[in-house]
């Protein structure tokens, strides 16, 4: 019998549903993530404006009500009212997964910890599309943006460096430049990167080969860009340990809202590295 279901799907009472939406191919928004948002009591949106576009395109007539970076706080605590009344309501982000790169996370654990449902309707990814047209081996990890400036910006830096697998960000096309610059200067010029654009439009573009490349072509990036970098040409087991950065992962996991037992044992699975090891480690700091 196939594992496969087919069915009309219904949204629940008492229901968080996280939905993916199109990374910029309305085609790839899926009929079931359409079907949902027609019947849900309000969508939670990144950017009410976005979203009203889309649901505009898909013939979607529910509220939308706005999630984002400055009302996360207020907001929360209403969602959890409205859910503990029995409504069912989505949450979307700009464009691709919820909760990924975005303040929807901060949302889905306050769901969890009241003992709420959550459900998630999948969709594109900006981040999984790339690597698969990368080319380049798993494990991998996704880092999101990259701070902007400063101290954030060089520590960031300096894991990406101490990290010996595969590796993904988000850059806005008016930092690709330095962005790649730095890299450079953390990882050396021969490491390879690819690099996709405006992924699933009519104008999608991949580039593969070495930083130093790609620098020199000066290109002029247009449309948000992810960064796929290749993991190190020795392999993790040759390289040397780097605990203080492992240390400063756990501890941004932790700081994220991530519990600590967790936070450990994602890193040292990334990372390759006893966990016990890596934990009396982060004891002792």
């Amino acid at each position: 019998m196939s594992d496969w279901e087919a069915r009309e799907w219904e949204a629940e009472p008492g229901t968080l549903y996280l939905v993916g939406t199109p990374i910029g191919n309305l085609a790839d928004w899926s009929f079931r993530a359409r079907s949902l948002l027609m019947h849900v009591d309000a969508i939670l949106a990144e950017d009410t404006r976005v979203t009203g576009q889309l649901c505009q395109a898909a013939g979607i007539h529910v509220p939308l009500l706005s999630f984002h970076q400055h009302n996360t706080q207020e907001r929360i605590p209403e969602v959890i009212r409205r859910l503990k009344q029995g409504e069912r309501l989505a949450l979307v982000s700009d464009r691709g997964m919820p909760a990924i790169s975005d303040p929807g996370q901060e949302l889905v654990d306050a769901v969890w910890q009241e003992g709420l449902r959550i459900s998630v309707v999948p969709g594109p990814s900006a981040a999984i599309a790339a690597y698969a047209a990368s080319g380049f081996p798993a494990p991998f990890t996704f880092w999101g943006f990259l701070p902007r400036a400063g101290k954030a910006r060089r520590a960031r830096l300096e894991e990406i460096r101490a990290w010996p697998h595969g590796q993904i960000l988000y850059e806005a096309p008016h930092r690709m430049a330095a962005t790649l610059r730095d890299l450079a200067q953390m990882l050396g010029r021969e490491r390879r990167v690819l690099v996709g654009r405006e992924m699933t439009k009519r104008h999608e573009e991949f580039w593969r080969g070495p930083l130093g490349q790609l620098l020199e072509e000066e290109r002029a990036w247009r449309g948000e860009c992810v960064v796929v970098i290749a993991p190190a040409d020795k392999k993790p087991e040759t390289l040397e340990v780097d605990w203080d950065q492992l240390a400063l992962r756990v501890r941004a996991l932790t700081q994220a809202g991530t519990p600590p037992a967790t936070a450990v044992a994602q890193v040292a699975k990334e990372a390759g590295v006893s966990r016990r090891a890596l934990y009396e480690y982060c004891q002792r700091r």
